[in-house]
């Protein structure tokens, strides 16, 4: 019997320490797999004698990489990634498709997906001494109000071309989308309420309503031909506020409303980039146990590790029959790395040396 149970605990060993091999190969390369992909990159060229696929298909990498870089650099660095060499480009990419071509009254049309390197591209932006940020999508509940000073009179759907047109546009390669609050009567009694303060009102009860954790209160006070321009941003609670003023602005006239807009969509977007810096500076490194039983739960555990950007490299350090123990190398601090599990419905218990993944 006593030999039965050593050769038992023999095989358990060797079977443990196999998987610790895979695990730990398969976790370590993990982190680093995700590609950027760029899709919907659409390219039409005249079909004639001088018709050349390789010079579409160079036109594609381009743009991909172009509304790529431009997603994880802020505006003041953008000007840097304008005339990259195409043969630096292609040496980031590690694959492309072509989702749908036709040839239409003599022009090829094409639609190209392309799959970046994702550790190259961060490695390629950071050698230009830049920054990157995690290109993450959003939404966000944005409210426009229009206030004349000279009258009182406040303006929140109705007759406020803000609302109107902040509908209509969309900056490219943006990051944030808009949510506009709906044509309520009771949301416009509420601001009314705090007109004569409406730089110091939280909006609490139209942001509740409407179930945003992230907003933006824009507030324009028009005063002859002077527009003075206050915003506040809350991003999950990190909150900015930017205030800028125009002399001689025309609200009617469209074509200058919406360029204001576009530019103060653009440093919303820098703001929220901002907040996402991909900082390799900072090196923490972090002890994460699971029970080994709940092999959903790290096999979520994992997926979510692949695909944060802030996590640079994560293996499994030990394994046995009660416990998996992940050493997991994060470019942030502590406290952005457990926000981003509780996002993802993880609950770590850090109150120890080795956090536990409950």
């Amino acid at each position: 019997m006593s030999l039965f149970k050593k050769k038992l605990q023999f095989y358990l060993y060797i079977f443990f320490l196999i998987l610790v091999l895979i695990f730990s190969k398969f976790s370590t390369n993990y982190a680093f797999s995700k590609n950027y992909i760029v899709s919907n990159i659409e390219i039409e060229e005249v079909y004639d004698l001088n018709f050349e696929k390789t010079k579409v298909i160079d036109k594609a990498f381009k743009k991909a990489f172009k509304n790529l870089v431009f997603k994880l650099v802020q505006k003041k660095d953008q000007n840097i990634f304008k005339t990259i060499d195409i043969d630096k480009i292609k040496t980031l990419i590690d694959n492309f498709s072509i989702t749908d071509e036709k040839f239409i009254n003599n022009k090829y049309k094409s639609i190209f997906e392309v799959q970046f390197n994702r550790k190259k591209i961060i490695e390629y932006i950071q050698s230009k001494n830049i920054i990157p940020s995690i290109p993450s999508q959003i939404e966000l509940l944005i409210i426009p109000i229009l206030i004349d000073e000279n009258t009182g009179d406040l303006f929140y759907f109705n007759q406020n071309i803000f609302y109107e047109r902040w509908k209509k546009s969309k900056l490219e390669n943006s990051l944030i989308s808009y949510n506009l609050p709906s044509e309520d009567i009771e949301d416009y009694q509420q601001v009314k309420k705090y007109v004569n303060n409406i730089v110091e009102y939280d909006f609490k009860e139209i942001i509740n309503k409407y179930n945003f954790t992230k907003y933006i209160a824009f507030i324009a006070f028009k005063n002859n031909s002077e527009l003075k321009i206050f915003s506040k941003i809350n991003f999950d609670g990190q909150t900015f506020f930017i205030n800028d003023k125009f002399e001689n602005f025309n609200l009617k006239d469209v074509q200058n409303v919406d360029n204001l807009i576009n530019k103060i969509q653009i440093i919303f977007e820098d703001k929220w980039k901002l907040i996402n810096k991909i900082n390799t500076s900072i090196v923490l490194t972090i002890k994460l146990k699971v029970d080994s039983k709940y092999y959903s739960l790290t096999e979520k555990l994992e997926k979510t590790l692949k695909n944060y950007e802030l996590v640079s490299k994560f293996n499994i350090e030990k394994i046995n029959n009660n416990e998996i123990i992940y050493k997991i190398i994060f470019n942030g601090m502590p406290n952005k790395f457990i926000d981003e599990m509780k996002l993802n419905n993880f609950k770590i218990d850090n109150s120890n040396e080795i956090w536990l993944l409950k």
